[in-house]
Order: structure tokens, then sequence, then C-alpha cells
């Protein structure tokens, strides 16, 4: 009981030590000059306008999607002067000029474009609910550079996360870990991710999760704080993301941990929950933080407007009862993969699996330790049966949680057909860790 009591407060102090620190980095960023990143977002109108209509990447797939909808939200939330606010007031309810009278014409591209243009816009709105931390990022860019420009850097860097992860893998000796991470790229849409602001986001923290925890791994261990580690992964998904694909940065980690030390599959299962737990915590903790913030320091209303969105956000989906919502949802978001390119990956994954078995043979004892991960791959499955009501308006995006399952299965298969010389050679199992 004390060991549990210690637990919650030191994951207390976390999240608060958290809140505070996303505060003033927030508030730092907001004292940047606004001229040079509005000019260098200026120059970039020719190519941001051209997808004010289009933003697919690959025609007649729209989950390749470049994500300009939320992107020129983001946009100008970097480059936005807000007059008659103070500093606090902007950070926290984020405000930004609208074009249009009323919600049914809310087009934040053409907003963006009027603002810049110095176009007299009708109203001012504001997007409290959410932290906005990816502008400690993008602020500083856009001082430097332009969009454009901005997007290049983000294929790049993509690349090379995702080849640092697999050399990670490869360091640890986990080939199934590194082959399932590459077999999941393309469920990550991984083709378009580079376009995109908004749906960068949660892969960013994803891999560089991936990279802390692999180097981190034998600390965490030693120090019993593995918990501690996904308590601050879900806050930094919280932090910076807008609720795109977020299960993910728990996903990847967890198939990661559930792999090196998941031996015994009682304990693995209750790691499993625990660290879930953890997530959770600093995900919903962080952002009931920013609610309550905004509420304690400004005098508004911002709880009841996140708690209100919440609520609709897990409605069951429109004209469905919960249990054939949940149905309607997973085949709308299972759609984006009915096609010769998921075949192929899926032939190539069973061929894999099938060398492994021929080289290795197999062996129940094997098995049992395929269950956790197995019940991992199940994750994005309840994520759709809470999240309905997003995960219908939004299955362009949201479906991208399903590279958990690809991950977590293969890891999964993989484990089942490992060697006997393979098994000796693992790490301790996750009853002897935290």
């Amino acid at each position: 009981m004390k060991n549990l009591l210690r637990t919650i407060r030191n994951d207390l102090l976390l999240v608060l030590a958290g809140t505070f620190l996303g505060l003033a980095v927030l508030l730092l960023v907001h004292l940047l000059p606004l001229k040079p990143m509005q000019d260098h977002v200026y120059w970039s109108l020719p190519m941001i306008e051209k997808e004010f209509e289009d933003e697919v990447i690959v025609e007649g797939y729209r989950s390749t999607l470049t994500g300009n909808f939320t992107d020129c939200l983001m946009l100008e939330h970097a480059v936005y002067q807000a007059e008659g606010h103070s500093l606090l007031e902007q950070v926290l309810h984020m405000y930004r000029a609208e074009s249009y009278e009323s919600e049914g014409g809310w087009w934040p591209g053409h907003s963006l474009k009027d603002y810049l243009e110095n176009t007299p816009q009708p109203r001012e709105v504001q997007y409290a609910r959410y932290w906005h931390g990816y502008l400690v990022i993008l602020k500083p860019l856009l001082l430097l550079t332009s969009f454009n420009t901005i997007r290049l850097l983000n294929s790049a860097l993509q690349l090379l996360l995702a080849g640092c992860v697999v050399m990670g893998f490869c360091r640890r000796d986990a080939m199934p870990l590194a082959m399932g991470f590459l077999l999941s790229l393309p469920f990550l849409f991984f083709v378009s991710t580079y376009a995109s602001l908004s749906l960068s986001i949660c892969f960013y923290v994803m891999t560089i999760s991936l990279l802390a925890q692999l180097g981190l791994d034998p600390l965490l261990v030693r120090k019993g704080m593995y918990g501690q580690f996904f308590l601050v992964v879900g806050m930094a998904t919280s932090y910076f993301d807008f609720l795109t694909y977020p299960l993910v940065t728990l996903g990847f980690p967890l198939c990661v941990f559930l792999y090196l030390h998941g031996r015994e599959t009682g304990a693995a299962i209750r790691k499993m929950a625990a660290h879930s737990v953890h997530w959770f915590g600093g995900y919903l903790g962080l952002w009931t933080m920013k609610w309550v913030l905004t509420d304690l320091l400004t005098d508004s209303s911002t709880i009841r407007d996140a708690l209100d969105t919440l609520t609709t956000r897990t409605y069951s989906a429109a004209g469905y009862s919960r249990i054939s919502g949940f149905f309607s949802v997973l085949w709308k978001n299972i759609q984006p993969y009915g096609n010769w390119c998921y075949v192929i990956l899926a032939v190539l994954a069973l061929a894999m699996l099938l060398w492994r078995l021929a080289r290795n043979g197999f062996r129940l004892k094997s098995l049992k330790r395929t269950v956790p991960l197995l019940l991992l791959a199940l994750y994005p499955f309840a994520w759709f049966f809470v999240t309905q009501n997003h995960s219908e308006q939004h299955w362009q995006y949201t479906c991208r949680i399903f590279a958990c399952s690809m991950f977590a299965a293969y890891a999964g298969c993989a484990m089942a057909l490992t060697s006997e010389k393979e098994e000796k050679a693992s790490p301790k199992p996750a009853g002897d860790i935290s």
C-alpha cells in the first residue's frame, strides 16, 4: 500500500512539473518576433492554397491526406498577433482570426490567407482545450525558414528517426521488432506523413520515445521507473498532439517492453496493464491540467467546453447503438487497408514467419509468451469502441492506430517461433522489473 501511495504521489508531482514546465516554455516562445514568421508563412501560401480543396497525396486514397485543414490552424496560431489580450491569455486561450461569421463556414486555410494579406476578418475565436505544445517547435522553425522548407526537413528527419529505431532494435538483437517496425510503417501512411505538421506529431513522439526507451532500458529496469517513462510519454502526447492517432505512442513502446521483458505471461500482462494506466494517467492528467489552469488563471469556461467535447467524441457512431456503431467505425477504419499494397505486406510478413518456423521450429513454451503481445494488438479495437464519434468522423487518420496491431502481432508471432538459444539470450522476465 505504501508503494502504491508513493507511486501516485510521484506521478502527481511529475504531472504538476510537466504542467508548469509546459506553460513556461509556451510563454517563452510567444516572446519571439512574429514578423519573420508571418513572412515565411506568406511565402509558402502558393503551396498551401493548392491543398485547400485537394490535400490527398495519392489520388483516391483519403488516408494519404496532408492534413492541410489542421496545419493551417497550427500556422495561424504560430503567427497570430492577439490584440487586446495579455501574453498569458494568448497562450492559454490560443486566439486566432476567422474569416467567416459562423461555424458552418469554418475554413482555416482561407482565414490564414486573409490574415496574412491583412483582409478584414469579422471575428476572433479561441481554441483553449488543447495545449498546442507543437508551437514550442513550430515557432522557432518559422522564425528561421518557410513552411516549404519545414516539409523537406520533415521528410529527412522522419527517415532518419525511422532508421535509428531500426538500428536500435538490431543492436538489441531484436530482429523481429526491427522487421515488425518496418512492416508497420505503411499502416501509418508514412508516404504522406512528411507533408503534414499535425499528422507528424504522434510519429515524432512515438519514434523519439522508442529511441529513449532503447537507450534508457537498463536504467529504467534498475531504478524501477518504467511506469514513470510511460507517464511522461503520455504527457508528451497530450502536450503536442491534436487527438489524431495518439494510441501509437503507447502501443509501440509497450510492445518493445513486452518483447524485451515479457518472459512470464502473468507478470507481463500485469505490467502491461500498469504501464497502460500510467500512459493514460499522463495523457489525461496533463490535458486536464490545461483546462484547470485556463479556468483558474483567466476565469473562463474551458473545463465545461472540454468535457462537452470529450462527451461528444465518445458518443456512439451517428445513428447506431454502441455495439453496432463499433462495427460501423471498425469497418470505416479498416477500409483504407483494402488494397493490394497491404495484401503484399501480409504475404511478406507470413513468408518471414514461415522462414522462422522452418529455422527454429515451434515450441509450446514460446507460445505462452505471445499472449500479452496479442492482447496488445487488440488495443486499437478498444480505442475505436470508446471513441466512436471521433473515429467515425476522422477515420482518414484514426485508422493509423492499426499500426500498433501490426507491430504487436508480428512481434508476438515471431516470439512464438523463437529458438531455445534465442530465448536463453533474451532479457530477464517482466516479473523482475518495474
